[in-house]
């Protein structure tokens, strides 16, 4: 994986934007740069000769993603959340299909309306004869300006960064953060206080991640669900390397507390994590680290810390009390995951997409 700084500012140059995007394109194909070269091209021609006027209200959506193929990705929160994005789109009248890093192009991309780049770890080229619109949902120390200014419409999942970014850029970038699906996450997918006293479903990323790690050290027994955590953790704190999205709800639901934290940038940035959304909106009591305007999106169910012994006193019983009443709880649940669904979120998708579209007909 490239580094943060060749996102920054080795894509502002042009020549060397030219060979990184080659080199990354080539890479995420799994083939040679002149081979990517040829398949970019080709396609670009065939999205020349498929020329035609699409309706506005049933378009044809690709969502790219930096998900790898196979097992290697299946778990990614990428895929899920580009998944729920699709089903949303889907149920208000359009075509959409997930795409995957090796997908980037595909025998399908020449007919596609709509490409939606959710920004991840991996920089992904804009489609030539498209819409193109970026969700920047993670990472944001990697995104350059050439790279916001490369698309018809720019999102972000933090209000602060959007505002300060579209201020340092002079690129309109709209606050869109992350969502859930109340329809699978929700208070009545489990039994409360039911499951693990502790709870965490994430994996490692080959560090010890801050939330596990000052737990332990205050006595703290966490029940980890995820990978490569051997290195950090003992055995016995390891409950499973994974769990299928469809059992996530009624854990989050039925654990004490649920843990979370974030990737530095994210926190810095104010980039929520989408397990906050799904955890909350499955009526869990969630700790996490502190993100700017989580308080007051959640409405008291994400309680953060910053010292060790600020979260011991959060897992104590006398904590447990900030979170609500069981019956607060629930209602608030419902309330949240309602008020922050795909279903809402893409309902701004399809507004950008077609102002995009009527701007470029009628220009």
């Amino acid at each position: 994986m490239l580094p943060d700084w060749v996102f920054r500012i080795g894509w502002g140059t042009p020549i060397v934007r030219k060979y990184l995007q080659l080199r990354m394109e080539a890479d995420q194909l799994s083939v040679s740069i002149p081979q990517a070269k040829r398949a970019r091209k080709e396609m670009e021609s065939s999205a020349d000769q498929l020329k035609k006027k699409p309706d506005p209200q049933s378009l044809r959506w690709a969502i790219k993603t930096p998900v790898p193929v196979a097992a290697a990705g299946d778990g990614w929160g990428d895929l899920y959340f580009a998944q729920e994005i699709a089903a949303a789109l889907i149920r208000k009248g359009h075509q959409a299909r997930v795409d995957r890093r090796s997908d980037v192009i595909n025998s399908n991309s020449a007919k596609d309306d709509v490409i939606l780049v959710l920004r991840g770890v991996e920089r992904i080229q804009r489609q030539k004869g498209a819409i193109n619109l970026l969700w920047v949902i993670s990472h944001p120390s990697r995104v350059s300006k050439n790279e916001l200014k490369s698309f018809d419409k720019v999102f972000a999942a933090s209000e602060s960064w959007s505002l300060n970014r579209s201020k340092q850029t002079d690129i309109e970038i709209l606050p869109l953060l992350q969502a859930t699906n109340p329809e699978k996450f929700n208070p009545d997918s489990g039994q409360p206080d039911s499951g693990h006293n502790v709870l965490f479903i994430g994996n490692s990323r080959k560090r010890f991640r801050r939330i596990i790690k000052d737990a332990i050290s205050i006595g703290i027994e966490p029940k980890i669900y995820g990978q490569d955590w051997n290195e950090f953790v003992s055995d016995e704190l390891i409950a499973g390397t994974f769990v299928p999205n469809s059992e996530v709800s009624a854990m989050y639901r039925a654990a004490g507390v649920v843990l979370n934290d974030h990737w530095p940038d994210m926190a810095k940035f104010g980039f929520i994590s989408n397990r906050l959304f799904d955890a909350v909106a499955s009526g869990a009591r969630v700790i996490s680290d502190e993100v700017q305007g989580i308080s007051e999106l959640f409405d008291g169910a994400v309680q953060t810390y910053r010292t060790p012994t600020q979260l011991e006193a959060l897992i104590s019983p006398s904590g447990l009390t900030l979170f609500g009443s069981p019956e607060h709880i629930s209602e608030r649940a419902r309330r949240i995951g309602t008020a922050n669904s795909f279903d809402e979120r893409v309902d701004h998708l399809i507004e950008a997409a077609q102002k995009a579209m009527k701007h470029n007909a009628d220009n």
